[in-house]
């Protein structure tokens, strides 16, 4: 059984529909992402759901940014684990954009009212202390049924699931099975598997059995590793390669009552429409994007 229907804006091909979420609080495209401005535009329409990235800091706060350091947006320097709350407050960012990245504070602030869902996408690499989870749960308390936790990191994941179980959470597994490098020099998984997808698992070494099987038993391990979750994370190039190879796993995830979201196909063209049509098709419950409105212009003209 799939996760429940989310509300809009929503997009159908065939008899199925998916839930559009702004990537980055990208709605419009006229603010800068992770801006509070992006993110008060997207409140303001009554977008189902916002995507935004998260990072703890030294204090009771966390940070709305992408970045693991402070100099590569903004005028301030060093490792953003390592700024407070006040050193996110002076800083300003670089790229001519208005004022400083915002404090995930002051975006429940901004959610209290709304019926807008928040995904919190969770950059913490390290183990998160027991400091920096307490200021995440704390934080977004007020919130709570509003909100879902995303990340690779399943060793924080599984953290955070024990000390606040009504937290609701989503695992990325990206870090143990994907299609390919994405334009990163550091990267997991190392290996390009048997079976062509890049993974380090002792299963990808040869190709043993049948593609589909192969991923059945890769996808009933990563369940293994964040148990609880509510909602995965998928490249939706590994979807459509996992499609092509005879395994669908946005089936096989609501089998287990976990909601399939897609990151991050933006329209591009024919063949990007043609991709969208084969996921909504298959099944996936969301589509983070970054061009929700030409999306949306693009299946209601269908």
């Amino acid at each position: 059984m799939s996760a429940p229907p989310a509300p809009g804006p929503r997009i159908a091909s065939g008899e199925r529909s998916a839930q559009l979420v702004c990537h980055m609080g990208v709605l419009s495209g006229r603010y800068g992402r992770n801006s509070l401005e992006a993110i008060r535009e997207c409140f303001d329409a009554g977008v189902g759901r916002i995507e935004i990235d998260i990072h703890s800091l030294d204090g009771s706060d966390y940070i709305v940014s992408h970045d693991r350091r402070l100099e590569a947006s903004t005028t301030g320097s060093g490792s953003i684990g390592h700024a407070t709350p006040a050193a996110i407050r002076a800083v300003r960012f670089t790229d001519g954009a208005a004022g400083r990245p915002a404090l995930l504070s002051e975006i429940v602030d901004l959610a209290r009212g709304c019926t807008t869902e928040l995904q919190l996408d969770w950059k913490d690499w390290r183990l998160i202390s027991d400091d920096r989870l307490r200021a995440l749960i704390e934080t977004v308390a007020p919130i709570r049924d509003r909100v879902i936790v995303s990340s690779g990191q399943d060793w924080n994941l599984r953290r955070l699931h024990e000390a606040a179980p009504l937290v609701p959470f989503g695992f990325d597994p990206g870090h143990y099975l994907d299609h390919a490098v994405e334009g990163s020099p550091v990267f997991l998984p190392r290996t390009m598997g048997a079976y062509g997808y890049r993974d380090d698992h002792p299963l990808a070494i040869g190709r043993a059995e049948p593609p589909p099987d192969y991923l059945a038993a890769r996808m009933e391990a990563l369940a293994l590793q964040a148990p609880g979750a509510r909602e995965y994370f998928l490249s939706f190039r590994m979807v459509l390669q996992m499609l092509d190879d005879g395994f669908d796993v946005a089936a096989w995830l609501h089998a287990r009552n976990i909601g399939a979201n897609v990151w991050t196909p933006d329209h591009d063209g024919p063949d990007s429409v043609r991709d969208l049509s084969r996921l909504i098709e298959t099944g996936i419950d969301r589509i983070t994007t970054n061009t929700a409105p030409a999306w949306q212009q693009v299946f209601a003209a269908r």
